[in-house]
């Protein structure tokens, strides 16, 4: 378990979906970091996948050149990787 967990404000999560709503867009992807760890789906990310059609994108800063990854995380999950083009 990390040392330190960052969670967005439920309110703040709200507004966030409700200006998504009202801009008529969509969620597409979420991302965050993995500071000590691949970047692979933690049990905690996993758990908290709460949108299966959204791109979680993981940036693990374990090295000096972070490495990223890209998933969906499937209700039943599953995890699929996905391809990320620059």
């Amino acid at each position: 378990m990390p040392t330190t967990r960052y969670v967005i404000d439920p309110r703040e999560q709200l507004k966030a979906f409700r200006s998504i709503d009202a801009a008529g867009e969509e969620l597409i992807g979420i991302y965050h970091s993995h500071p000590v760890s691949q970047p692979y789906p933690s049990p905690t990310d996993r758990a908290e996948a709460h949108y299966p059609d959204a791109v979680y994108v993981l940036v693990s800063v374990r090295t000096a050149t972070p490495e990223v990854a890209a998933y969906r995380i499937g209700t039943d999950d599953f995890i699929h990787t996905v391809t990320l083009i620059a």
